[in-house]
């Protein structure tokens, strides 16, 4: 079990859930410009077949990193949640407290670097033999900091 949080701790998580609550309002405007900005159709005012290929693979891009963005929004919620329940800077893994210093790089981690690498390489490992992990805490693929 980690230990209580002291005073130190207490203001560097305050200005972490500073840095999450800026990163979540970024993203949230980022995500909303892109929505604002994609038609429905596409593809009407479009020319040639070259032209139509291209927005297809753009909006693909664009679907692709708007997922991304989307699940990073979910693990700053996450993040944020942990914050106010007073369980934020522990290892869902291992139970261990999380570094400061991989808290300010990464504020939403919910890993130890060495909890993460071993969760990747397992990931690894059974996504080459097709089986699933059944580790508990065992990161899915969602979690964004698993390739650090």
């Amino acid at each position: 079990m980690a230990k209580p949080v002291s005073q130190v701790e207490k203001k560097a998580f305050l200005e972490l859930k500073n840095l999450l609550l800026e990163k979540k309002n970024s993203l949230m405007e980022k995500l909303g410009t892109w929505e604002d900005k994609s038609s429905p159709s596409g593809l009407k005012e479009m020319g040639d077949i070259a032209d139509i290929a291209s927005e297809i693979n753009e909006e693909a891009l664009s679907s692709v990193l708007t997922e991304n963005e989307i699940d990073l929004l979910r693990q700053i919620e996450v993040a944020l949640e942990k914050i106010d329940k007073g369980t934020y800077g522990v290892c869902e893994g291992t139970g261990k407290k999380i570094p400061l210093a991989r808290l300010k790089a990464i504020p939403w981690t919910l890993y130890t670097v060495e909890y993460a690498e071993i969760a990747a390489k397992n990931k690894a490992k059974h996504s080459r033999y097709g089986t699933s992990p059944e580790m508990p805490g065992f990161p899915s693929s969602s979690d964004g900091d698993l390739l650090e």
